[in-house]
């Protein structure tokens, strides 16, 4: 049985640490249920337990967070048909508020979420597409058992990595000896932030090219670090300075034993200084390296601390008010993968699928890099601010990539 309503429960720092943010994807076009139907589902899965997230009322001051489903579940509203599904992605949102963390929007075929980061990452907007399209069954327990299981936690991670294999620790202060920070960027000037997206989307033809050239090019190589090289290079190519230092995600639920899937924040950012030109076999180079050594567990458990000690001292962690004069993009790679259950989306026939995830960029100079494969596409989301790098220049960039990604490949030994 979940905890009674209002009960306080202790959620971990990482939650805390990204309680200042907020995820927004859309999808469409698809066959969508009336507004009645998604908030009966959605309020089923915010009552199956704060495992699912829904439930629960973030704090950026603290990890005794509130489960409170009655007013924590998700807000229904619905808008006009867009002309684009990308007018969808920057309108106005509140859920970075603690009374207002999640929001669904139905406008014509398309469905936008948009929820407080501190809940979780992009797996549980995607838990939350699958109950409203009604591809899952909120009030199945099964469908909640991996975000239940218990021993799903840093320490659980740690000890399964570190425990099972001391030579990891080792292998793992070598590799901390080597982590970058980025440089400082020289003058400032007043700033606010301003939220901006760019969303391309590579068709199925043009992704089978780039995977046979790799095939036959680089087989060792991962597509994860053929992509982030593609979207580096095009990114400099269009005329931004690009700071060495870039940050890779790696997903730490690979540490856990298998059927524990904590849908809370359990992504680890890294950073790697990839040099002004990296190559693919660069960038997989660094990640599997860090993934061997478990860097991904340590990075999550130095954040947690990070965030407690904060805390302690009031640090409240907010946006910066200035920005450098001269930025350096300071990117992020994130990858998806395949969207889950994808065959079982309700698609409308007579249109291209359409899928972004767009997430808050860190910091000012901050270019964060998302992509996914839906339906044999590449589906990629830039998130920057639209005030610090031109959102027309960054767009041309990426429909650069996506149309010919082989051309930044040409010199790849």
């Amino acid at each position: 049985m979940p905890p009674s309503p209002k009960a306080s429960l202790r959620v971990s720092h990482l939650d805390v640490m990204h309680s200042r943010t907020r995820i927004t994807s859309v999808i469409g076009p698809v066959h969508l249920p009336d507004d009645a139907t998604i908030a009966a589902r959605l309020r089923t899965m915010a009552e199956a337990g704060p495992h699912t997230r829904l439930g629960l009322r973030p704090s950026a001051h603290g990890n005794r967070w509130t489960f409170d489903p009655e007013s924590c579940a998700p807000e229904v509203v619905r808008l006009d048909p867009p002309t684009s599904p990308m007018d969808l992605l920057d309108t106005a949102s509140n859920v970075s508020r603690e009374d207002h963390p999640t929001t669904v929007t139905v406008a014509g075929n398309y469905l936008r979420t948009d929820h407080n980061h501190g809940l979780g990452e992009v797996a549980l907007t995607l838990m939350m597409n699958e109950v409203i399209l009604g591809m899952i069954d909120p009030a199945d327990p099964r469908v909640w058992q991996p975000s239940r299981a218990s021993r799903s936690g840093i320490t659980t991670a740690a000890l399964r990595t570190y425990g099972s294999d001391p030579r990891r620790g080792w292998a793992l202060r070598r590799s901390l000896d080597r982590t970058p920070r980025p440089a400082e960027s020289g003058p400032v000037e007043p700033w606010t932030p301003a939220r901006t997206a760019a969303v391309v989307t590579t068709d199925p033809d043009t992704v089978r090219s780039l995977r046979a050239w790799r095939d036959q090019n680089l087989p060792s190589v991962s597509m994860y670090a053929l992509t982030a090289a593609v979207l580096h290079r095009a990114l400099a190519d269009a005329g931004l300075t690009i700071n060495p230092v870039a940050t890779v995600t790696l997903d730490a639920r690979r540490y856990l034993a298998a059927g524990r899937v904590p849908l809370g924040n359990f992504v680890s950012g890294l950073e790697f200084d990839l040099g002004p030109n990296p190559t693919p076999g660069r960038i997989h180079e660094a990640t599997s390296e860090a993934v061997a050594t478990g860097r991904p567990v340590a990075n999550l458990a130095l954040n947690m601390m990070r965030t407690r000690i904060g805390l302690r001292i009031n640090n409240s962690g907010a946006y910066p008010i200035s920005r450098p004069r001269y930025p350096q993009a300071q990117l992020l790679f994130s990858s998806i993968g395949p969207v889950p259950r994808q065959g079982q989306v309700p698609w409308l026939t007579d249109a291209s699928p359409f899928y972004s995830a767009h997430n808050d960029p860190v910091g000012p100079e901050g270019i964060t890099l998302t992509w996914a494969i839906v339906e044999g596409a590449l589906a990629t989301t830039a998130s920057f601010h639209g005030n610090v790098f031109p959102q027309a220049l960054v767009t041309s960039a990426l429909e650069c990539a996506a149309t010919d990604p082989i051309a930044y490949l040409s010199s790849v030994n």
